[in-house]
């Protein structure tokens, strides 16, 4: 019999299961089945909520390759308890068991099965409003099939390719093979899906368009060329034809950089500066800042997020903005000391060896407009006075790069406190009336009785921009167009084209973006031997472990790096389950097991 196809309004999120074929079967009219759903576009859009469900992830920590990426590079540190698992993923170890990633492969693959499921039944609609529209649907599976292998690809190099809903047990296969399926997943997309765009205001925003998918390929081709030392995708897709697709968004997808980068992010919200309590960030105020808000017109693709989280739901909210936000310990969102800035977990503080590098190189640069320094690095970059929370008033150290910074009391507990927190994926307070909240409460009131901050976070994540697009076409052509308009945005002088100012141009444009990690890793080459190299430089200052200044433990990333190459665990449970057919990646034996920070 048809296996049912459920729907679960609760979680937005529609399945289709496997049939089968049998005599006794008879059209199920009161019924949901993979034989006849979806039967109508609105259920086809149903199918596709289902698959863009599984974009988002309750616990980062376990279930976000963006997470661990941001984790790993030498941009930040791990953060939170000295055995947590944070910092365990920057030591590019493990910790408990090999199943750390499993929430990530879990969540890959039920998106696949639901792609594939939609590629099964999509034919099932008796009328579409028109072609384009058929099309679309059968585009955006395509895009978000191609983006998840990406990511799986990425993280633990060959994987099980599942192009149907077959339940086999299947084997990893080669990692040529797992790309050539992303590179024709992203070709489909892009000759299928519309020469539309969609920005704050449309209904659509948030859906996978044809210039998302254009930008996306030349992320894979880049990746892929590089850290493999290839020329070409595995399904013969040429550097030419990358350009080609890219210089179409750039010319064609009504795509542009912001007035200010600075104004993606949540923290120039106007709610926050306008309250009656007073409450304001002189930074923002002090720089006439303001939000551009989400989907804005430099955003290709983003995660959206909404206030629609529960307890028993919580992926709707902006996970990542918790895990990044300072621990509360011995703080209250009441006494202002930090705000705008929310409470969280602590984790991925920044690299004081980053802030130098970033430092350095902008006091070489030339500026525009009376600028003397990159406002990226202030603008990204929260920078305190550390606070000693056993003695109210004493300062540990002054981090501050610039005096508008609020300060911050440290925790008694957490380590790895720079002094540093990134400004980009962090929880942002407003006033409400009588307390400070995340701004999202505040700006859009009446939506929802939750108030905790681990539910209420709504800034767009963002995985392309177009910066990114125009960096990228700059590095595919050697030429220094697209890199020179991203520098002038921040009031850098233009430069000639090389290499290395595509590589600092990228760092300093999307730190904290979760970029830097596949950007060493590709710019390495097989050998890895650059990576290791820059990964080695988290070292040589100091640091608040438990409200006491330490220094930072001698760790020699590049031979930890050299025996992962780059990979990560896959999860025991998917091996133990695959009968011998998967085997583990290099490197993740118990020598990788991370006990604590005072043991390394």
């Amino acid at each position: 019999m048809n296996k049912l196809l459920y729907i679960s309004t609760a979680i937005a999120a529609s399945a289709a299961l496997t049939s089968c074929d049998d005599f006794l079967d008879t059209e199920l009219l009161t019924q949901k089945t993979s034989g006849n759903f979806p039967a109508t576009e609105t259920e086809a859009d149903e199918v596709l909520t289902g698959i863009y469900a599984h974009l988002l992830f309750e616990d980062p920590e376990t279930s976000s390759a963006y997470y661990a990426a941001q984790l790993a590079s030498d941009d930040c540190l791990g953060g939170n308890l000295s055995y947590s698992n944070n910092c365990a993923t920057n030591f590019l170890m493990y910790t408990g068991s090999l199943n750390g990633y499993s929430g990530l492969w879990d969540r890959c693959y039920t998106l696949i099965h639901r792609a594939n499921s939609a590629l099964e039944t999509l034919h099932n609609v008796q009328v579409w409003s028109s072609e384009t529209e058929e099309k679309r649907h059968y585009g955006e599976v395509y895009f978000l099939r191609g983006i998840t292998y990406y990511e799986l690809a990425q993280m633990f190099g060959g994987v099980p390719l599942r192009l149907e809903t077959s339940t086999d047990n299947l084997p990893r296969a080669e990692v040529d093979e797992v790309y050539y399926q992303i590179a024709e997943d992203l070709k489909q997309a892009i000759e299928l899906l519309p020469n539309k765009n969609y920005f704050y205001g449309d209904a659509m925003t948030g859906h996978a368009t044809k210039y998302a998918a254009e930008a996306y390929m030349a992320r894979v081709f880049l990746f892929y060329t590089g850290r493999y030392g290839k020329t070409e995708l595995p399904n013969g897709i040429t550097k030419s034809q990358v350009v080609a697709w890219l210089e179409d968004c750039i010319n064609n997808s009504g795509c542009e950089l912001v007035s200010d980068q600075r104004n993606i992010w949540a923290y120039t919200n106007p709610t926050s500066q306008d309250n009656e309590g007073g409450f304001s960030y002189a930074y923002v105020v002090n720089n006439g800042l303001r939000w551009e808000g989400n989907s804005c017109k430099e955003t290709l693709f983003a995660n959206k997020h909404s206030l629609q989280s529960t307890w028993t739901y919580t992926w709707w909210t902006n996970t990542v903005c918790q895990f990044y936000s300072p621990s509360g310990d011995n703080n209250t969102s009441a006494d202002g000391v930090s705000y705008p800035f929310g409470q969280g977990w602590g984790a991925g503080p920044v690299c004081p060896a980053m802030v130098k590098e970033w430092q350095a190189w902008s006091y070489q640069q030339e500026f525009l407009d009376g600028y003397t320094e990159d406002p990226r690095l202030t603008g990204s970059v929260w920078s305190y006075r550390a606070f000693d929370p056993n003695n109210k008033g004493t300062v540990i150290k002054d981090f501050r790069l610039c005096d508008d910074e609020p300060d911050y009391t440290v925790s008694t507990r957490y380590y790895e406190q720079t002094g540093y927190f990134n400004k980009k994926y962090i929880n942002i307070l407003a006033y409400n009336g009588s307390s400070c909240v995340n701004f999202g409460l505040v700006m859009y009131p009446g939506i929802t009785s939750q108030t905790s901050q681990s539910l209420t976070s709504i800034q767009d994540l963002i995985h392309m921009r177009f910066a990114d697009v125009l960096l990228m076409h700059s590095e595919l052509t050697e030429t220094a167009d697209g890199l020179n308009k991203v520098r002038a945005r921040s009031h850098l002088a233009p430069v000639s084209y090389s290499l290395e100012n595509i590589k600092n141009e990228r760092r300093f444009e999307f730190a904290f973006e979760s970029l830097r990690w596949w950007d060493i890793l590709r710019w390495s080459g097989p050998s890895l031997t650059e990576a290791g190299n820059l990964l080695n430089k988290q070292n040589d200052f100091q640091l608040i472990n438990a409200a006491q200044l330490v220094n930072m433990v001698n760790f020699d990333y590049a031979a930890r790096l050299q025996k992962t190459q780059g990979y990560w665990p896959i999860p025991q449970t998917e091996i133990d389950l695959s009968e011998g057919l998967l085997e583990q990646n290099p490197g993740w034996d118990a020598s990788a097991m991370f006990s604590d920070w005072n043991n390394m």
